[in-house]
């Protein structure tokens, strides 16, 4: 018994004495987030603003210890300050909602607020508390308790998924001796891109001339093409595998998880066919995880170390923080707010300019580009003229996009893109065959529709018709196009694509249509009805 009460005693005294909770309490709110974003992101994307939170929380200790001349006085103001400074971007939308402030007002209040809070703790800290030990405790413990919480949820899903500190590199696919003329195969993911009619009717667009451009340079394009999934990873690892996902596994289990569909993507079906038929792969860099990294030729523009530009994931922090306040500095905005949307525009651009230099390679290849784009954010006008937004970067859609701008805007929005878009997949398409010598095999497919009438966690709420409605075009050198039919949907374009012109004998699966809301991704319901309104 004495043993005991001695081991409990040295705890207490351990907590008592201790002074990490400044630590675990500044880089406590990083991995939080990281934890509501961790299907989108690897942990290595978070590694400097860990660093430079921890750093940011040993000044703020240090010069509370410069003031108080006391460890555990100090740990306790700077505790608080942490937490205040972490949460000071939620109090100032709280404050701007409820008292319609705009967010210069709401920011300058709230931080008189914590200025206010922060003085009268220091005065408490300093003057009213003599059981210093006691309270350090306390403090220590709730850091753990904050720091524990978060740490266990993202574990679990770190290693459910079978994710790492840096982002898994996978084997390359065994590539067979290329064959002379043979066909480069291009596979153009658009983001979002709507069908025509879905444009028409629910966004005032008008996008017949686009299609009428696309038809006059030889295209097949399909005039009632509809997505088997509403959402990319879903879309794509069910297109790039030619199968729904119901019928495919992920190392030989049944797909369950998010990490399921980025293997999906990265060691897709038809990747591996066209290797044994001497195809290398081509792919290119974006912030999403349907880019295959492994590809033989993989265009990668992003900077690594300590000095690249802010990432999308410290805006969001930032904008968290009370590191916020300083947007308004306009020398400042740029680097907080406007970087990671250059960043954005950069990799949109980059990859049109890219595919255009692909026929210049030699060998065959099979090249896939995901683009995020005419999906949100919305970053150019229809003239390709810069798009400026006052709010951090994201890739949200659907409501969640709406839920931080407005309706208006997102139709606004996406009118505006579509048009410059679709000046780029144009040049691009002629920069292509005008480049290669032997004449290529062009698929222009879009994942899904747009989403200014999807709700993520409401089939009720959404109309179908719009998310399920996608651009789906096809360029077969011979243009031979009876295999194609107006309502094919993602699921079958390599079927027929491999049928045709590599002696494949693949069956069409029937065309079927699966909402799944965000947060669960892989509860299907079958949407029968694609009817507009």
């Amino acid at each position: 018994m004495k043993t005991r009460k001695h081991g409990s005693a040295g705890w207490i005294s351990f907590f008592e004495r201790g002074v990490f909770a400044p630590l675990l309490l500044s880089i406590q709110p990083v991995l939080h987030l990281f934890s509501i974003n961790v299907a989108e992101l690897s942990f290595s994307e978070i590694l400097r603003p860990l660093l430079l939170s921890l750093l940011f929380g040993l000044i703020v200790f240090g010069v509370a210890f410069l003031f108080f001349r006391d460890w555990r006085r100090a740990s306790l103001v700077a505790s608080l300050f942490l937490v205040l400074f972490f949460l000071f971007g939620d109090a100032a939308v709280w404050i701007s909602e409820s008292f319609a402030l705009g967010p210069a007002r709401s920011n300058l209040l709230t931080l008189a607020l914590v200025t206010v809070v922060m003085l009268i703790w220091s005065w408490i800290v300093q003057k009213q508390i003599r059981d210093v030990a006691s309270v350090n405790l306390y403090f220590n413990l709730l850091a753990i308790l904050f720091f524990l919480n978060t740490g266990v949820r993202m574990g679990s899903y770190l290693l459910e998924n079978g994710l790492s500190l840096a982002p898994k590199q996978p084997a390359q696919a065994v590539v067979a001796e290329p064959t002379e003329g043979r066909p480069d195969v291009y596979y153009i993911v658009l983001d979002g891109y709507g069908r025509q009619d879905i444009l028409q009717t629910l966004y005032e667009f008008d996008n017949s001339s686009f299609l009428n451009d696309l038809s006059a340079r030889g295209f097949y394009v399909a005039e009632k093409p509809s997505s088997n999934y509403i959402q990319t990873m879903l879309s794509l690892s069910s297109s790039l595998n030619m199968d729904y996902l119901q019928s495919l596994n992920a190392n030989g289990t049944k797909i369950d998880k998010r990490g399921d569909l980025v293997h999906l993507v990265e060691n897709n079906k038809v990747r591996s066919i066209l290797a044994q038929h001497g195809y290398q792969l081509v792919s290119f860099h974006n912030e999403y995880k349907a880019t295959i990294s492994s590809a033989e030729i993989y265009y990668d523009d992003s900077q690594s170390g300590l000095a690249y530009p802010v990432t999308a994931f410290e805006s969001i922090l930032i904008d968290h923080s009370m590191a916020r306040v300083l947007s308004h500095v306009p020398a400042l905005n740029k680097a907080l707010i406007g970087m990671p949307y250059d960043t954005h525009r950069r990799h949109i651009l980059l990859t049109f300019i890219k595919l255009q230099d692909v026929p210049s390679l030699e060998g065959n290849y099979f090249v896939y580009a995901h683009i995020i784009a005419p999906h949100p954010p919305f970053v150019f006008d229809e003239d390709g003229r810069v798009v400026n937004h006052d709010t951090p970067f994201t890739l949200n859609d659907a409501n969640y996009y709406i839920r931080d701008h407005s309706h208006k805007n997102y139709l606004a929005g996406y009118r505006r893109q579509i048009q410059y878009v679709n000046r780029l997949v144009l040049e691009t398409v002629d920069a292509i065959r005008t480049r290669s010598t032997t004449p290529p095999i062009i698929i222009i497919q879009s994942d899904h529709g747009p989403g200014a009438y999807l709700h993520w966690g409401s089939l009720e709420n959404t109309l179908p018709a719009e998310r399920f409605g996608i651009l789906n075009a096809y360029y077969f050198p011979n243009q031979d196009y009876t295999r194609l039919y107006p309502s094919i949907s993602p699921v079958n374009s390599f079927r027929v694509l491999l049928n045709q012109f590599f002696e494949a004998d693949y069956p069409l699966l029937p065309d079927r249509h699966y909402y799944s809301s965000w947060s669960f991704p892989f509860d299907f319901v079958e949407v029968t009805d694609l009817s507009l309104p």
